[in-house]
């Protein structure tokens, strides 16, 4: 998983501890040694806090490079792991600070015992004198990201990364697209709603999609030429500096020079050029969000007395900003497109015929470059001298766009993932656990990024509303496929789209589909297994120790997890468990589970939930699906002290709620969808008072 999602919530969690740590302090009792044990772990705690800003720095800065040198790549990975080992210490404590709060209750034991001092793990002071200890060489061995300046450019320096486009096309070259074309020249032909001067339609799609393509299509066609008296074409890219376009507009139009460093007297000779002429722009690949940039571009153009501007972008935030017409989502190409495409680049026009022993194969590459033009095109070019079957096999079973982030086919891609604010990184890479062509659940998906801390904590907005907001954002930069919709909203990546995710997650993410020996990464942070698995089979030696989500997926197939043993995986936050086949204590120690924020479990035959569930402290949801035949909840379920969602659907057993329910002081959602069986006395008016509903 990216570093840059991991540090920041690190440091807020133990920003927060610290203060439970002085209180803790403050009530502890005269007994010395537990005493100082605590002021020393304040301190350590505090040393490691003091490291934040820096640490901060170094990771945004390594997130920010095209890293080559693999003496640096191994020493981020390095850090990778000391960053989890230090959420886990800081996630650690926060357990045994609720433990001492529920034990400290006045429901659990008589009032007369003592307040419990907060029972600190013998090792712990240990550990995070070994962390503060690996933070400060890291610190020396800063001087290691240096090699950086040399070693890659900055992902944001678009000088190199992006090739500047201009007007100029071969036609020839273009497949498809056709009646893209005509709809988009009819639109821009089409009079402006407001009956302003000028008119913006904005192409909106994902990187290799074939916007820059469909652009010059449109610049060249003859209706567009014989209709403006200017023509312009300007590559814009990432840096929307006002003064520099202005310049180009002005050098485009006269052909001549200009070396105004003024912005007044570049928009003078604009107006003087245009003035009662009808012009054509086109701003190719736009990424500019702030609208008083675009505002001040745009004013010297009033003068003409027709302009119409044809914009490119991947961000449906940059077109809101910009247009005046609807915009124009160019979606993927159909199958048919896709396959002339890569005729014409893998045989040639002369060689239509030559590899008709390819043709099976050469469908099938088809097929995994997933309609996206950009990628057709470059595995077609790359076949081209390939004439022998056996190579076309080896490309076909290869993992080719997988295999080197700035190879051509993911270039473009690469460059829309690198643009991602930091806080979305996380969110999108998340999305690689699960199988391609897998459809997504916005509402369980923010879940899902709430529990591995991901979203990142605002006051004045509660954490789901910002995780859709995140939703939102990937969805407008085009890496999420869908109807965007407030209240629901589902979604799927482009296999494309999917690769770059599992690419840039480090093989930190793996999912299980079919019957199959799976071949698990050194460091498994996330794993699905998906419903049509039977028995898996899998190394003995795999621990899953470093596992952080782990989500069966069953929909009464009866998944069997075969040999695959995960008592060892006590650093879970998320677990979602379906199938009716696997005995839950038996697969997991749910004592040990210290960590665990969401605990999912459908299709169970168990009658009643083992009790030492109750001992999640940091379990915030619990979901039951389709337990026919639950009957009882735990007696001391009142103990998940920071249980904000309690769901029981299709339990029809179910005869009543534990009077302990009362005491989940932080319940905001109630959900007892399909429970027939229960006795509505225990769910009276008084209860749902108590829990605040």
């Amino acid at each position: 998983m990216g570093l840059g999602g991991v540090i920041p919530y690190v440091l807020s969690l133990g920003a927060k501890l610290l203060p439970s740590v002085h209180e803790s302090s403050q009530q502890a009792s005269s007994s010395s040694s537990p005493l100082v044990q605590l002021h020393q772990i304040e301190t350590e705690m505090e040393k490691i806090m003091e490291l934040q800003e820096r640490i901060k720095a170094t990771l945004s800065a390594a997130d920010q490079r095209e890293i080559k040198d693999n003496s640096v790549k191994l020493w981020l990975k390095e850090l990778k792991r000391l960053v989890y080992d230090a959420e886990d210490v800081l996630d650690e404590y926060q357990f045994e600070i609720l433990r001492a709060q529920v034990e400290a209750s006045d429901d659990f034991m008589p009032k007369s015992h003592e307040r419990k001092l907060i029972q600190v793990p013998d090792n712990m002071l240990e550990q995070i004198q070994q962390i503060e200890s690996k933070f400060v060489q890291i610190e020396k061995d800063r001087i290691a990201l240096q090699l950086l300046e040399e070693d890659g450019p900055r992902y944001s320096n678009s000088d190199q990364q992006i090739a500047p486009t201009s007007h100029c096309v071969l036609e020839s070259d273009i497949i498809g697209r056709e009646k893209e074309k005509e709809e988009l020249i009819n639109l821009l032909f089409s009079k402006c709603p407001d009956g302003k001067i000028i008119s913006v339609v904005a192409i909106v799609g994902t990187g290799g999609i074939g916007k820059t393509t469909l652009a010059q299509l449109v610049y060249n066609d003859q209706r567009i030429r014989q209709n403006f008296d200017k023509f312009v074409w300007v590559c814009v890219s990432e840096d929307f500096n006002v003064q520099k376009l202005t310049r180009e507009v002005v050098e485009s139009i006269t052909g001549k020079p200009y070396d105004l460093a003024n912005l007044s007297a570049l928009q003078e000779n604009i107006c003087k050029e245009i003035r009662r002429e009808r012009v054509f722009l086109v701003l190719d690949d736009v990424w500019n969000e702030k609208r008083s940039h675009w505002e001040l571009f745009q004013a010297p153009f009033m003068v003409a007395s027709l302009v119409k501007i044809l914009v490119t972008t991947r961000n449906k935030p940059v077109a809101q900003i910009m247009q005046t017409m609807p915009t124009f989502n160019l979606g993927y190409m159909s199958k048919e497109q896709s396959w002339k495409l890569f005729q014409h680049y893998a045989f040639g026009e002369v060689n239509q015929n030559r590899g008709s022993n390819l043709v099976g194969i050469g469908k099938k590459i088809m097929k995994k470059c997933g309609m996206l033009p950009l990628a057709v095109k470059s595995i077609g070019s790359l076949l081209r001298h390939e004439i022998d079957k056996e190579s076309w096999k080896q490309i076909l079973e290869s993992q080719l766009w997988e295999s080197d982030a700035g190879s051509e086919i993911f270039s473009s891609l690469q460059i829309s993932y690198a643009r991602l604010p930091s806080y979305l990184k996380p969110c999108f890479l998340y999305c690689s656990m699960f199988p391609r062509n897998y459809r997504y659940s916005v509402e369980k998906l923010v879940q899902l990024w709430i529990y591995q801390s991901y979203v990142q904590t605002n006051k004045l907005k509660n954490d789901e509303k910002i995780g859709r907001e995140y939703a939102k954002q990937l969805w407008q930069r085009s890496f999420f496929e869908g109807e965007y919709g407030e209240k629901e909203f589902q979604f799927t990546l482009h296999d494309m789209i999917h690769d770059l995710a599992r690419y840039n997650s480090g093989h930190g993410c793996y999912s299980i589909e079919g019957d199959v020996v799976p071949n698990f990464p050194e460091e498994l942070y996330h794993l699905y297994v998906d419903s049509r698995v039977k028995l898996i089979k899998a190394p003995s030696s795999t621990k899953f120790t470093t596992l952080r989500t782990l989500i069966v997926e069953d929909h009464c197939n009866e998944v069997s997890l075969g040999n695959l043993d995960f008592s060892k995986a006590s650093k879970l936050r998320a677990l979602q468990f379906g199938s009716r086949k696997c005995d839950l204590e038996a697969c997991f120690s749910f004592v040990d589970l210290k960590h665990l924020r969401y605990l999912s479990i459908s299709w169970g035959c168990f009658k009643r939930l083992p009790e030492n569930i109750c001992s999640l402290y940091n379990l915030q949801n619990l979901t039951l699906y389709y337990c026919y035949h639950l009957i009882d909840l735990p007696k001391s379920i009142g103990n998940l002290i920071s249980l904000e969602e309690l769901r029981i659907f299709g339990s029809a057993n179910l005869r009543m709620l534990p009077v302990s329910i009362c005491q989940l002081k932080v319940l905001r959602k109630l959900d007892l969808c399909g429970c027939t069986n229960l006795s509505s006395f225990h769910l009276t008016w008084e209860t749902l008072r108590i829990l605040n509903f």
